[in-house]
């Protein structure tokens, strides 16, 4: 694997993570039962990733699993873009796949005390970035009852590995081309333009 695509500043894996919260949960252990969660990443202090908080279906296969080994990989995807050869004016270049992703191994540590205060990081970590303020208290009593279905979790990070191909491989000329192609879609954000 190429150290230019994993190479990826940590102001940048965080801004990832927090743009991007949907993530494959993958127990290693019946990676089978992988299922597509949001997910917090966790700081300390100084900005570096501690681990993921979120929560679970009670009812989701991987519960046994994770509780007999709690070992697994949580795998985040970004926006991505097919790159067609028309984009580029060099002959001879072959289309690829531009994307930018993040995998992260830890334990999965499952508490009834993590529950609420995971839904609650959901609903203000979404709401600020992109709602109307609302919260999980305007659900009422209600409330209650949809806690007891789900099961919170923090995962401690043991490994990090971003992925951002982005272009880093092309010339300057055709990063600027691919980088032009993509106006306005949520890739071109990521390319890091000299």
């Amino acid at each position: 694997m190429s150290a230019q695509f994993s190479s990826v500043p940590q102001a940048d894996i965080l801004r990832f993570a927090a743009e991007n919260p949907l993530a494959w949960v993958v127990p290693t252990a019946a990676p089978a039962d992988a299922i597509l969660m949001p997910l917090l990443m966790e700081t300390d202090a100084a900005g570096t990733p501690l681990s993921l908080l979120g929560h679970l279906p009670r009812s989701a296969p991987l519960i046994p699993r994770l509780w007999e080994n709690p070992k697994a990989t949580c795998l985040f995807l970004g926006p991505h873009a097919y790159v067609p050869p028309g984009w580029i004016s060099k002959p001879g270049w072959a289309p690829t796949w531009n994307f930018v992703s993040l995998k992260v191994t830890g334990a999965i540590t499952l508490d009834d005390a993590f529950t609420e205060p995971a839904i609650h990081a959901l609903v203000t970590h979404m709401e600020t970035h992109n709602g109307s303020g609302w919260t999980a208290a305007e659900i009422g009593p209600r409330f209650d009852s949809l806690l007891q279905g789900i099961i919170g979790f923090r995962m401690q990070i043991d490994s990090l590995h971003p992925r951002f191909k982005t272009g880093q491989d092309e010339s300057g000329t055709s990063r600027a081309e691919i980088h032009a192609a993509l106006e306005g879609h949520p890739l071109q954000a990521w390319m890091k333009m000299p």
